[in-house]
């Protein structure tokens, strides 16, 4: 019988490959949604909003930062609204774009793998160098990715698919 933690990490794997690649119920999922953009669209900027390659690479950075903490790198760290926060990136062609989806995707499979065989106990664990447990933080990165995701929709949407 699962307990109650091991039942909560369950619902956050679960969330985090619904909303990337599964069918979630809001709409289209994070990487059907970036598979259907043209990659000449990732620079396109609208009314001061940061363009969709600036969004995904944030998503990234954030994966990064969650998988850091989840090998135990109490030094590692991220400034918000800092460089390593909301790195400014430009996507020159194609080749570059496929890249940054990738890196999306290898963060989702290393988070996946990591969680999929973590201890019971995770949730409560402090993240290194952090006064917080892992458990709102886990709880809460599918939820970025899907605020993020909107954005990202919003944008694309802006000029027309």
């Amino acid at each position: 019988m699962k307990t109650a933690m091991q039942n909560q990490l369950d619902d956050i794997i679960w969330n985090l490959r619904e909303c990337f690649d599964g069918q979630p119920w809001y709409g289209i999922s994070m990487m059907k949604k970036l598979d259907s953009l043209d990659w000449h669209r990732a620079n396109d900027r609208h009314q001061g909003f940061k363009s969709i390659a600036v969004l995904l690479q944030h998503i990234v950075n954030w994966r990064i930062f969650v998988l850091k903490k989840l090998q135990g790198d109490a030094d590692f760290d991220i400034q918000i609204d800092g460089p390593n926060d909301w790195s400014e990136v430009h996507i020159d062609n194609e080749r570059e774009w496929e890249e940054l989806k990738e890196t999306l995707r290898r963060t989702q499979k290393d988070l996946l793998d990591i969680l999929t065989d973590a201890p019971e106990g995770l949730l409560k664990e402090k993240v290194p160098g952090k006064d917080y447990e892992f458990a709102p933080v886990l709880n809460s990165l599918y939820q970025h990715d899907i605020y993020h995701l909107g954005q990202i929709a919003m944008l694309h949407a802006m000029k027309g698919s």
